[in-house]
């Protein structure tokens, strides 16, 4: 295996051209352009008929049947402590979690979005309202999406992640 790649007479070691690459599915939310790594949505759909569970948080609307699964759906916005705008949402982005499948309402799909490691700034204290233990950083794009070029990339780890209950430990 060759791990020199020859180019017009040039030798140059492969790992050097080689940049990290992520590919995100950006959306919009209250008008901030909001990142999720590709690995972890595995399906954009239209809402479906959402049947609401007694007794969860606020920031659960409910459940969804989706081709047999059960997954509930989250007001992103909610969840996240931002003013809830109502404009009402088309679309849920299923995401993998390490909790399960989840629905979070979103109010726009931007679309896919390649983007390189080292673009990745530390977030902004208390960017748009949102924890900044949620955001894993911000990107500024190219291009403007909707009028934004801030790509804010959130931590699904972070946001979804297994409460340890106590009751395992009595």
């Amino acid at each position: 295996m060759m791990n020199d790649i020859e180019v017009l007479g040039l030798t140059q070691p492969l790992e050097n051209e080689l940049k990290e690459e992520k590919r995100v599915i950006a959306f919009l939310l209250n008008g901030e352009l909001i990142g999720i790594d590709i690995k972890n949505v595995t399906k954009i759909t239209k809402k479906l008929d959402i049947t609401p569970v007694p007794k969860t948080p606020d920031y659960i609307l409910g459940v969804m049947n989706l081709r047999g699964n059960i997954v509930p759906v989250v007001n992103l916005k909610r969840m996240l402590g931002l003013p809830n705008q109502e404009n009402e949402s088309d679309f849920i982005l299923i995401i993998d979690s390490s909790i399960g499948n989840i629905g979070l309402m979103i109010d726009q799909v931007v679309g896919a979005i390649t983007i390189e490691d080292e673009e990745i700034l530390p977030a902004p204290i208390n960017s748009i309202g949102i924890d900044s233990k949620f955001i894993t950083g911000v990107i500024v794009t190219n291009e403007e999406y909707g009028d934004k070029n801030l790509l804010i990339l959130l931590d699904i780890d972070k946001l979804f992640h297994k409460q340890e209950s106590q009751e395992n430990e009595q």
